[in-house]
């Protein structure tokens, strides 16, 4: 009797057995066809997109980058796509980076959509045919005139690679006032807290914030030698007004301003970096010889044959009536 109890129950313990590998089995081939599915459905996924990397530009510590979506499925999840950077900073270090998603306000080595064109067939997806506009910010800033790479991929793995270079004008969003306390003298303004390394040239929006007087107030290069202000009423401002410059920055990131009085104000509202534009550190006269009337001027002997614009100064010398001229 206990033999046939015994072998009853080692039966019983079998048929358990193999019930539950049966199960683990039928489980183990339900995962491992789902895990198929989806590995074939992200190999269709990426068979049918394609990017195509329009433009990329940057220059110190943004970036811009512009891609069409050439293949046949839309772009959603654009928290799980992949934004990479691979450049030189301005103390001569590699940095390779993946930048992180925003919605909002860019921080540092973030980037974010910032608009798709046309966005038409579904509102904020990127479909087909239709070009993406990414911004990042990076820190460390790029080197200037350095060359780099950006990789940027979708979350099936398409991705579109391009080069940047850190160059051109850059704005402030909110100015920085960097407006002098003495007067009547020529002053160094130590604009290295403001602008990276490697900053050819800066914007500056001169402000005469009396309502009552007109006053003088210029900015200049610091190498550049020419007195603008050899007479104190030179480069008048009627009162409320506001005038821009461009000028050259030295290694120092030093510039050098002139006021009359307390009331000229001057805001710094952007910078460029690389070669392009490029300044002198004396700049070249070129004042027409006719007055009151269109003429030509001939710049051909100051500037690179490539060169399509000019930067120019408009110098008011007059110590009694403004003048004008465009």
């Amino acid at each position: 009797m206990g033999i046939n109890i015994a072998g009853l129950m080692v039966l019983g313990v079998m048929i358990i057995v193999l019930s539950l590998m049966s199960r683990v089995s039928v489980a183990s081939n339900t995962a491992l066809g789902l895990t198929s599915t989806e590995a074939v459905g992200r190999a269709g996924e990426r068979a049918r997109t394609n990017l195509q990397m329009i433009s990329a530009w940057g220059g110190g510590g943004t970036l811009t980058v512009q891609i069409k979506n050439t293949g046949l499925t839309s772009v959603f999840d654009y928290p799980h796509m992949d934004f990479i950077v691979d450049y030189t900073d301005s103390s001569n270090n590699r940095v390779i980076a993946r930048l992180t998603y925003t919605t909002g306000a860019l921080a540092d080595n973030q980037w974010k959509k910032t608009s798709l064109t046309p966005d038409t067939f579904q509102p904020n997806a990127w479909d087909p045919e239709e070009i993406i506009t990414l911004d990042a910010k990076l820190n460390p800033t790029q080197k200037a005139d350095s060359s780099a790479r950006v990789v940027v991929a979708t979350p099936s793995g398409v991705a579109a690679t391009g080069s940047f270079t850190a160059k051109g004008f850059f704005w402030f969003t909110n100015a920085f006032d960097i407006s002098l306390s003495t007067t009547s003298s020529w002053q160094d303004i130590d604009l290295s807290s403001y602008v990276p390394v490697g900053t050819t040239g800066v914007i500056v929006e001169a402000v005469n914030t009396s309502t009552v007087n007109n006053l003088s107030g210029v900015v200049r290069g610091k190498e550049d030698t020419r007195d603008y202000m050899s007479n104190p009423v030179f480069e008048a401002m009627t009162n409320k007004v506001h005038r821009w410059q461009i000028v050259k920055v030295d290694g120092n990131r030093l510039i050098q301003g002139w006021i009359e009085h307390g009331d000229v104000d001057f805001k710094l509202r952007g910078y460029t970096i690389g070669s392009d534009p490029s300044y002198f550190a004396n700049p070249p006269d070129i004042t027409p010889a006719t007055k009151a009337q269109w003429e030509a001027v001939d710049v051909s002997a100051h500037v690179d044959a490539d060169a399509d614009g000019v930067i120019l100064f408009v110098d008011s010398t007059d110590g009694g009536l403004r003048k004008y001229a465009i």
